[in-house]
């Protein structure tokens, strides 16, 4: 009904906000513990708090000493938009979120809000005007993509979620701001090329060139293995760090895809969790798949390095960071057009069976993510100019086909209606 009436103008913003400030007062009042007196000195009179004591104060009208005692519990009220933030990232540690994603809420903090002056401003004063200006100001001063900015507005539309359900106010703000006008304000986020996001069949040619070589030289680097494995298979850098070989069933021919490597940054240290989406899933073991884990195997039984991770050296388990490491390290010569990254690999992989036939579906299922996402950011064509051309060849014969099958009809039909 409230939306409804703002909608309409029948009431308007302002006016509502007003009517909530008097209902806050009146609460704050009475919410105050000593009396409130009018003293034969004809001033009016009243205690306020003062450590484990209490202080006199007194004013002439009534309306001041009564701005006094708001103002005294108001800012004994952790209602400003700092301490608001503080408390929804409390909020969220309740829910569940993970150390790094209430990491990550602190470093937006600072990148976005930190050093404004809608840090100090009270909950209860700002409104969609506000929040418009605030938003103009951060973009006058830095450099935010859309994407960035519509994470941000999240932040604060939390905020103000938390603060209403607490009382604080009556109407979240972020209703009423329409974001996408910013859009134009916003830095243009650098598109990257194709070649930059996956690798080509020449740079997969170079890079298993290069393993072999490295292996032959010093067969006791294990990052390199987790490479040519990510090559086969598109895992995740942290799912490759946590593989263990009781994941893999030789027997079945099937490997299960179900630990991956976190990294506490609160805590900094590194543990084993389950993978990015909590899910399960089983990816086949083809004979190239086999042949690195044998190899691989039999370097970590002839150097001691053996453990319950695949991926092991004198260290113990390889850390995700150095997998990548390893990747953009032998991809940083003049055979790669780009620097690679063991996400580049994944994307590739997709690519190719999405190339190849395979659906959306099925291909989601193996990478371990939605067929949403896997439209959107893992499906890219990477077939040669090769074979697109003699796609078209075969397909334009076809064509040319059926017409010189339908012009000989069209002469038969007339030969028989001559006769």
């Amino acid at each position: 009904m409230l939306k409804y009436l703002l909608e309409d103008n029948i009431i308007d913003f302002a006016h509502v906000q007003d009517i909530f400030k008097m209902k806050k007062r009146k609460e704050l009042l009475e919410k105050h513990p000593y009396k409130v007196w009018k003293g034969k000195d004809d001033y009016w009179h009243t205690y306020l708090p003062n450590g484990n004591r209490r202080k006199l104060v007194k004013k002439k009208e009534k309306k001041d000493i009564e701005d006094v005692v708001v103002n005294y519990w108001k800012n004994k009220t952790c209602d400003s938009f700092k301490d608001r933030f503080e408390i929804w990232v409390e909020r969220q540690r309740k829910c569940g979120r993970s150390d790094n994603t209430l990491s990550k809420y602190r470093t937006d903090y600072k990148r976005f809000f930190e050093g404004d002056a809608i840090e100090n401003k009270s909950i209860q004063d700002i409104n969609d005007e506000y929040i418009s200006e605030f938003i103009l100001r951060l973009l006058q001063r830095k450099e935010v993509p859309y994407r960035a900015l519509k994470a941000m507005f999240g932040y604060m539309n939390g905020i103000f979620e938390k603060a209403k359900i607490d009382k604080l106010i009556v109407i979240n703000p972020c209703r009423y701001v329409d974001l996408p006008i910013y859009k134009q304000y916003c830095t243009v986020a650098k598109v990257k090329t194709v070649h930059e996001r996956t690798v080509s069949d020449g740079e997969k040619r170079s890079l298993i060139k290069k393993l072999n070589s490295n292996y032959e030289r010093n067969p006791e680097i294990i990052t390199r293995y987790a490479l040519e494995l990510s090559l086969y298979t598109g895992m995740r850098v942290g799912e490759l760090s946590g593989l263990k070989w009781e994941d893999l069933d030789f027997e079945r021919n099937l490997m299960t895809i179900c630990h991956s490597e976190k990294y506490n940054r609160v805590k900094k240290e590194y543990y084993i969790s389950t993978t990015k989406n909590d899910k399960v899933r089983m990816f086949p073991l083809t004979d190239e798949i086999k042949d690195v884990l044998g190899r691989l195997k039999k370097v970590e039984i002839s150097k001691g390095f053996l453990t319950e991770y695949v991926f092991s050296d004198e260290n113990g388990r390889v850390h995700a960071r150095r997998i990548s490491d390893c990747a953009r390290n032998l991809t940083m010569t003049k055979e790669f057009s780009h620097t690679k990254s063991i996400h580049a690999l994944r994307r590739t992989l997709n690519s190719d069976l999405r190339c190849n036939g395979m659906s959306a579906t099925v291909a989601a299922s193996l990478l371990g993510h939605t067929e949403k996402v896997n439209e959107q950011n893992y499906t890219y064509d990477v077939t040669s100019m090769d074979y697109k051309t003699s796609i078209v060849v075969d397909i334009n014969k076809r064509v040319a086909g059926r017409a010189k099958i339908g012009e000989n009809v069209i002469k038969k039909v007339i030969k028989v209606i001559k006769l």
